[in-house]
């Protein structure tokens, strides 16, 4: 089994399907979290995948006649998917400080402007005289 990323995301899916007592429907995993639909249906994927979890499907249909995906950890996993949850374990996202993250932007910024000066001030200057110089070569070369 390959190595899976354990987010934020990947706890609140396993904590709802684990507060539903080892199964859930999308719909109740739906008001359990914060979770987009983008972001179940990717759980929905990675976890069948890492074989956290089987998809069963509803055995009522919903409204639009669909049957809905239902999220059931096998007991062979029950353990390692608590195991998820368990308050040792730190997220493989890391916070990001937004003041550092804007310093560093700010930062950024102030090379990008020496840069566009130094370039503006020398390379400019630099590149125009060769041109001049090769243009006057050619003329030389055309006589």
């Amino acid at each position: 089994m390959n190595r899976m990323k354990q987010t934020e995301e990947t706890r609140q899916f396993i904590s709802a399907i684990i507060e539903e007592d080892g199964s859930a429907s999308t719909a109740k995993i739906r008001r359990r979290t914060d979770l987009t639909e983008g972001q179940l249906q990717h759980q929905f994927r990675k976890l069948e995948r890492h074989g956290f979890i089987e998809i069963d499907r509803s055995k009522i249909p919903s409204q639009s006649g669909s049957r809905m995906k239902v999220a059931v950890i096998p007991d062979e996993m029950r353990d390692e998917a608590e195991a998820l949850l368990s308050h040792d374990r730190t997220p493989e996202r890391t916070t990001v400080d937004v003041v550092e993250l804007a310093e560093e932007v700010d930062e950024l910024n102030q090379t990008i402007e020496e840069i566009h000066d130094y370039i503006t001030e020398n390379v400019y200057k630099r590149m125009t005289s060769n041109q001049e110089r090769i243009n006057e070569l050619e003329e030389q070369l055309s006589d």
